[in-house]
């Protein structure tokens, strides 16, 4: 749950609309503790669940997000145990028991975006994905449906028809090069990245005395944007987090629209309440990339700046190279061991086993190991 909370995780946002690691990471790292595997193990069970959730992304969406289920969660809990089941040595039949139990466990609505119950959503699939290859490995049988008669296909939004389209999906290879995921630039849903950058670009031009001189602040996007950024007046910084009108103004008004930016008491800001009450975003009809943002900033006497951003920083068509990673984990941990730390991570394929990668690891970050 923490490691949703602040919406600055990764997303996959083309098939599986979800944040993959998360729910697949936190099982793999509990089967990890439980049978002290290798670094190897656990980087393939993590790859196995996130390949599972593109691959039902493939057979449910976009149907199945836009009738507002949270995929990151009613997918998350396949990939939770399917990862899982990997790293916990399940066989064949066994992982199947486990996918048919995630089938039960399954839910999650987009109504929680902009609260607590969001990241929760995909904890409890973390928990319950783990918990069904827990179930498997016992020997509990379990014949809920992911293809058949009242499965999940049926029931959540998808078609079966495109079930050959799934199994030609899996084994093709890891859905980090196809298509790849979103490392986050921003701590808040990846809707407003582009307009967020397109903010940043036009403030670079500004005067900071002349945000009073804004009249107005016009957002084009794609079509579906709207329907995700919900909350047009922002109570809470969770909601800002879904929110253009908070997203652009603090693009726009704050030095950095970092993680210290999106608290509550920075929508009190004079400035940025006074931009965002001129916020207004368009989605257009015809316009079926969901993530290219056209920005258009207006003042008083008339003249405006325009700037149009296509593809959000950390995307797969503008991956961050490994000194921007280690900067956005840096300023994370903090702390002078941070970059020990982010070094350390990359030994991971190689190290022996788990536990004594995740003893140094915290002894790195100067926390006890789970």
């Amino acid at each position: 749950m923490a490691a949703h909370l602040d919406d600055f995780d990764d997303d996959e946002a083309l098939i599986s609309i979800a944040h993959v690691t998360v729910p697949t990471m936190a099982a793999a790292l509990a089967a990890a503790g439980m049978t002290n595997c290798s670094g190897q193990t656990l980087l393939n069970g993590y790859l196995s669940g996130v390949e599972t959730m593109v691959a039902l992304g493939e057979l449910l969406n976009p149907a199945h997000y836009a009738l507002g289920w949270h995929a990151s969660a009613t997918l998350g809990v396949f990939g939770a145990a399917m990862a899982s089941a990997h790293i916990l040595g399940l066989s064949v039949e066994q992982t199947a028991t486990a996918l048919s139990f995630a089938v039960t466990a399954s839910s999650g609505t987009r109504s929680a975006f902009g609260s607590s119950a969001k990241p929760w959503q995909v904890a409890a699939a973390a928990r319950d994905g783990y918990v069904s290859a827990q179930l498997a490995k016992t020997g509990l049988d379990a014949n809920a449906s992911v293809f058949g008669p009242m499965g999940l296909a049926v029931l959540y939004g998808g078609d079966p028809g495109r079930v050959d389209a799934v199994l030609a999906r899996i084994g093709r290879g890891s859905p980090f090069k196809d298509p790849g995921v979103t490392i986050k630039a921003y701590p808040c849903c990846t809707a407003a990245h582009t307009a967020m950058e397109a903010c940043e670009i036009i403030r670079g031009r500004l005067q900071t005395d002349t945000l009073r001189n804004i009249t107005s602040v016009r957002i084009n996007v794609g079509r579906t944007i709207p329907s995700i950024l919900v909350h047009n007046r922002p109570e809470t910084a969770l909601e800002g987090k879904f929110s253009m009108q908070f997203c652009a103004a603090a693009a726009l008004c704050l030095p950095s629209a970092a993680l210290n930016a999106f608290a509550d008491e920075t929508l009190s800001d004079p400035d940025i309440r006074h931009v965002m009450e001129r916020v207004e975003m368009v989605g257009l009809e015809e316009q079926d990339d969901p993530f290219l943002s056209e920005v258009t900033v207006t003042f008083v006497n008339g003249s405006s700046f325009r700037e149009a951003v296509k593809q959000t920083k950390g995307s797969p068509d503008r991956p961050f190279e490994r000194e921007a990673m280690k900067d956005k984990f840096v300023s994370l941990c903090g702390g002078a061991k941070a970059e020990a730390a982010f070094e350390h991570l990359y030994e991971l394929p190689s190290a022996a086993d788990w536990l004594s990668f995740e003893t140094r690891l915290a002894g790195l970050l100067g926390c006890p190991a789970s």
